[in-house]
């Protein structure tokens, strides 16, 4: 059987530890840089290729996985300047792990297609810490016959790899499990701010709602900045979370659903990024809402 030869753009924190299990699995990696090349660096130094321009990058390689912030990024990666259309192929394949507007992606998909060029959407769930370990929840939307394909190679990477649907459903079941998480991690900020207002143990808290129906996925990571100020558990920045939940008012707009929890959500997001800045962690918004009931209360 042919080896796939496989490209990696977006060495963030997520997509260095993706990239370097690419490799190691024995596939011929290449990879290109963004903003910060000390990861790209480490990775040649291990044996992969670097290239200029995604349309290098897409003349030769046969599997493309992209892993950025935005939509935009996609966008201008897969059609801008010396971009992936550039440089493909007919049967090149196109793997977007960014968390993306649904309505981008199937656009995009769409696009490419005239091309002979295959867009799936294999938004990531879970942590840099899961993904140095080579335990990520990868979620892919696509035919089988081209999500077949691409299983080998994320399985160097993920634990487990959930094929929900069509291309674009990946990103839409990613954007509802991020405001169920998310939404998760705004109450158990405001509820250690209540008990910091109304003087009752933060570790009882904790040790409490551990214990019962309070409990989530959420509760220890935002407790063990509020207790000890420490984020290795959730390192999840707050600008993406804020343009994460854009991403679904905007689906949600376009399917004229009008949800009552969500709005609260975005305000919440918006205002924690704006006091703590769009790099700190999602944990880290305890301190926005320390901050502004104490402005309150003044």
């Amino acid at each position: 059987m042919k080896q796939e030869r496989v490209g990696f753009i977006g060495l963030g924190l997520m997509g260095k530890e993706m990239a370097r299990h690419i490799l190691h699995s024995g596939y011929p990696l290449t990879v290109l840089a963004h903003r910060n090349r000390s990861p790209l660096e480490a990775l040649c130094q291990e044996g992969a290729m670097e290239v200029n321009t995604p349309a290098d990058m897409a003349r030769n390689c046969d599997i493309i996985f992209i892993c950025v912030k935005t939509s935009e990024q996609v966008n201008e990666i897969v059609c801008g300047a010396d971009s992936l259309i550039d440089g493909s192929h007919e049967g090149l394949i196109i793997v977007d792990c960014s968390t993306a507007n649904p309505e981008s992606t199937q656009r995009l998909a769409k696009y490419v297609a005239q091309k002979g060029v295959v867009l799936v959407d294999a938004p990531l769930a879970r942590t840099p810490r899961e993904a140095k370990d080579g335990r990520l929840n990868v979620l892919v939307g696509g035919d089988t016959a081209t999500v077949v394909r691409i299983t080998p190679v994320i399985e160097s990477f993920a634990e487990n790899i959930f094929h929900v649907g069509k291309v674009g459903s990946a990103h839409k079941l990613k954007l509802i499990n991020n405001f169920l998480s998310l939404g998760a991690a705004a109450l158990v900020s405001e509820a250690a701010t209540m008990a910091a207002a109304m003087g009752v143990s933060q570790n009882k808290l904790l040790e409490i709602c551990s214990q019962g129906g309070a409990n989530s996925a959420m509760l220890a990571p935002v407790m063990e900045w509020v207790l000890q100020k420490e984020c290795t558990k959730l390192q999840f920045s707050l600008g993406n979370a804020d343009k994460d939940m854009r991403y679904l008012t905007e689906t949600l707009n376009a399917y004229q659903l009008f949800p009552h929890m969500l709005p609260p959500l975005c305000k919440f997001l918006t205002l924690a990024r704006d006091d703590l800045g769009e790099e700190s962690f999602v944990p880290q918004a305890y301190d926005s809402c320390i901050k502004r009931n104490s402005t309150a209360s003044g």
